[in-house]
């Protein structure tokens, strides 16, 4: 642990700085300004940790906005911009009355979550956990973790989808009523993240189940996941 935490200094690299904590929508998806390119330089190709920068194209689902590339690019040729379907700047209060409103008209004035961690390394669980604590309290807008499959209208899933959890995970969509949304969370769940190589990794969540939506970010913020849960509802029928 003195080890990892002793590289962590070294490196400088976070998933989260201090400028884009509480209600932020997080990092943006790195771009290139292929203008401003120099021609021949692969450096942030090199330093990407999980391979999403190939060919001057970041891939949002597999990236995990750690910035690295931004950080190494010798004459600052790479920008960022909103995160696919996190676009906009609603508040947490404005968000919220807009998810109970929707609530009300599409789910019948409660929404019930099936929660799977297929494989994370906890960190969007701790994200997702957030979401009914004190200051996010999803619940309030008729939002509700259930335990049965059997009981929901969203399955939420995080992780790589390991070997001994692929079946247990195929079960439990398979036990949701039908139709059923499903949300990756996480870069881990979107393309595999930084394990995506692992021997026990299984890739991401749509190798195994059909995906509705993607929620990147490594980990996304709770203010993500709600405006998530948002879309994933207007497309609800």
């Amino acid at each position: 642990m003195l080890n990892l935490i002793k590289e962590v200094m070294k490196s400088k690299i976070v998933t989260e700085n201090p400028t884009t904590w509480k209600e932020s929508l997080g990092r943006g998806l790195p771009v290139l300004d292929l203008n401003n390119c120099p021609a021949g330089c692969s450096r942030c190709e090199q330093i990407c940790p999980t391979g999403a920068l190939a060919d001057k194209v970041v891939d949002p689902k597999v990236c995990i906005y750690c910035h690295s590339c931004r950080q190494i690019c010798p004459v600052d040729a790479i920008g960022e911009t909103d995160i696919p379907l996190m676009k906009g700047s609603l508040t947490l209060e404005k968000l919220g009355q807009t998810l109970r409103e929707k609530i009300k008209q599409v789910c019948q004035r409660s929404l019930h979550i099936r929660y799977v961690d297929a494989g994370a390394c906890n960190a969007c669980d701790f994200e997702i956990n957030a979401l009914t604590n004190p200051i996010y309290d999803l619940q309030q807008y008729g939002v509700d973790f259930v335990a049965s499959p059997r009981h929901a209208d969203l399955l939420v899933v995080t992780g790589v989808v390991t070997r001994n959890l692929e079946i247990a995970l195929q079960k439990t969509y398979a036990a949701c009523p039908k139709p059923t949304l499903v949300i990756a969370i996480g870069s881990c769940a979107c393309g595999g993240g930084i394990f995506k190589d692992a021997y026990a990794a299984g890739g991401g969540v749509d190798k195994h189940l059909p995906v509705d939506l993607y929620v990147p970010g490594c980990p996304p913020t709770p203010i993500q996941i709600i405006k998530a849960i948002l879309t994933a509802i207007n497309r609800k029928k």
